[in-house]
């Protein structure tokens, strides 16, 4: 997923770019840590023919046929990493692949194409035009950085550390440094000897998560809105997923995420968009406004994107909201990101969603009442509230009506008439998305078996406001493999469909059957989401596993004090239960200064 994701970054319309890809694998994993310098080489060696052909067709004679051939040779090279792409892609992520082959890099040979045509066919072409064009294709640089390998930058094991360990670099150059405790970075002052690193200062900024991909079009688009709008702080276009999952939890979870794309969209009209960190244009300027400095190991690290909280972006949009700034959505579909394939990665993945807002809030409402005016802006704090809020409300209100449908049978009858009007709208949306209105079954299916997760998000916030250490951040697996299902989540919702056939018995039993509605519902939704969504035998198998490692765990705690009593030899207490697939992908967050400093009016 890498390889796609330099790559669209690399064929985004922009003159005068550079790419840096984070990358964020332990120096002391060599294994991953090849992976992803190795996908990085790939895409600057196939970069790199196509920059031969632009380089060629800018350094000679400026003729409209030269200019031509020169698209034309593109559209070739294009076509040409298309066939790359296909013969190196992935079955578990073919839909991936074959969206970035046809709606980046083919779309943009078809670009160069017509271009070679206009100039071919059209009288007095401007030449200058022509030429600005053609340079405006240009990949720029494509670079990495590995933030580990210095002792003087934050380690911190999250995405937004890994972002502010370069955002405080730039401007300047370093050299690399070693000592008794490894290397580290020290600033070059000019005419002060040579620099092994240098960082330009940009005026914006692209972030770009390493599964997520942007069309050609992304950059141009956003930085001409930051252009036109000086307070705006970031351009976005929420992600959409990419189509045609291949599992039955992608393309519903990616349904569910389409409709937020819609709801990023209205919430703009009360100016109350979020940050989504998946893709975003920031101005730098915006970023000082709101960096800080702390200590860390010893050493003093810049920090711009606050991580507070996992939900590090949506932290930063109230953080510049206090300085003035605000957050722009796009309602054009410009980026694109990968969905979990499997219950076990999405519950990671969910988990931390619904983490961190309900500490986020009471920030909020300090922001409000310190902005003054609390009153004319209660729309915007009353729609901000809502992204914060809503996995509390809305994952306890369900637990709660669940859990009171036995006994209060007929108020929670007509509570399916009351939301029917939810459902028609979520209906509509689904179909303007471009999914069926029967998919409605499966999100409803999935979002509860996900009703465990988030309460476990929740509980998280929790306990971190409550005094104790925030949960580390936990990158979203993008494996080919299973991931496994949380064992808590699984006998949670075990425990519920258990729960609902006990009321649907009572209700029978005590000649309610307006009390059984509710529960029979309940269980039909459990039983699908159990059987297609966790899969019942992976279910039971992680969970077997689980109990296996936990046992052994335990026997070990008892045998070691008796051991160190009795001086008994030693015995290797192995788990008998072989555990499933289970990784945490280290995530890379590249892009960063993909954007650059100047914008002409030629680039636009």
């Amino acid at each position: 997923m890498l390889i796609e994701t330099v790559l669209s970054a690399a064929l985004a319309t922009y003159r005068n770019k550079q790419i840096v890809v984070l990358v964020d694998d332990p120096p002391n994993r060599p294994g991953p840590l090849a992976e992803s310098l190795g996908a990085i080489a790939d895409v600057r060696a196939w970069i790199a023919e196509g920059e031969a052909i632009r380089r060629a067709a800018l350094e000679g004679p400026a003729t409209a046929l030269r200019y031509a051939e020169a698209h034309d040779r593109l559209a070739d090279w294009l076509r040409e990493i298309a066939v790359r792409l296909k013969a190196e892609a992935d079955p578990s992520f073919a839909h991936v692949d074959r969206f970035v082959t046809d709606r980046i890099v083919l779309a943009l040979a078809a670009r160069h194409e017509a271009e070679a045509q206009k100039l071919r066919s059209t009288p007095g072409v401007d030449l200058a035009v022509a030429r600005d064009r053609l340079e405006a294709t240009a990949a720029g640089e494509i670079v990495s950085f590995q933030r580990k390998r210095f002792g003087n930058l934050s380690h911190a094991a999250n995405k937004a550390m890994n972002l502010n360990a370069y955002l405080g670099l730039m401007g300047r150059d370093w050299r690399s440094v070693a000592d008794e405790n490894g290397l580290r970075l020290e600033p070059v002052a000019a005419g002060q000897g040579v620099a092994d690193l240098s960082v330009p200062m940009p005026d914006y900024v692209l972030t770009l998560d390493a599964d997520s991909v942007i069309v050609s079009d992304y950059i141009l688009t956003l930085v001409g809105i930051l252009e036109a709008s000086p307070k705006a702080a970031v351009a976005q276009t929420p992600y959409l997923t990419f189509p045609h999952g291949l599992t039955p939890v992608e393309r519903i979870a990616g349904a569910t995420t389409d409709i937020q794309y819609l709801i990023h969209q209205g919430s703009s009209h009360y100016g109350a968009a979020y940050w989504v960190g998946a893709n975003a244009i920031i101005r730098r300027r915006a970023l000082e406004d709101i960096r800080s400095t702390r200590q860390e190991n010893g050493h003093e690290v810049v920090v711009f994107v606050q991580d507070k909280t996992v939900i590090e972006d949506t932290g930063s949009t109230i953080d510049l909201q206090d300085k003035g700034w605000h957050v722009h959505n796009h309602f054009e579909p410009l980026a694109y990101s990968a969905t979990p394939a499997d219950f076990g990665a999405l519950a990671i993945q969910r988990k931390r969603w619904a983490n961190g807002g309900l500490i986020l809030f009471f920030d909020l409402l300090r922001s409000q009442w310190r902005q003054g005016g609390f009153w004319r802006k209660l729309p915007q704090l009353f729609v901000r509230s809502h992204y914060l809020l809503s996995p509390l409300i809305g994952n306890v209100g369900i637990l709660v009506l669940m859990l009171m449908s036995a006994q209060k049978a007929h108020p929670m009858f007509w509570a399916p008439l009351f939301m029917t009007p939810y459902f028609l709208l979520y209906m509509a949306d689904l179909r303007r998305m471009g999914y069926h209105w029967r998919d409605l079954f499966g999100v409803c299916a999935l979002n509860l078996m996900l009703l465990p997760v988030n309460l476990a998000g929740i509980l998280a916030s929790v306990w971190q406001m409550a005094g104790g250490r925030r949960r580390k951040f936990l990158r979203t697996p993008k494996l080919a493999s299973r991931t496994v299902v949380p064992p808590y989540a699984f006998v949670f919702n075990l425990g519920i469909l258990a729960l609902m056939v006990a009321y649907v018995v009572m209700g029978l039993q005590a000649d309610q059957p307006y009390g059984v509605v509710i529960p029979l519902i309940n269980i039909v939704l459990y039983s699908y989401g159990l059987w297609r969504f966790v899969g019942l035998g992976a279910g039971f198998a992680d969970l077997g596993s689980c109990l296996a490692q936990e046992t052994g765990r335990a026997v070990q705690g008892l045998w070691r004090p008796l051991r160190s009593a009795t001086a008994l030899p030693v015995f290797a207490t192995a788990c008998p239960v072989p555990t499933a697939d289970f990784s945490i992908a280290a995530q890379q967050s590249p892009l960063c200064r993909a954007a650059v400093p100047q914008v002409s009016e030629e680039d636009r």
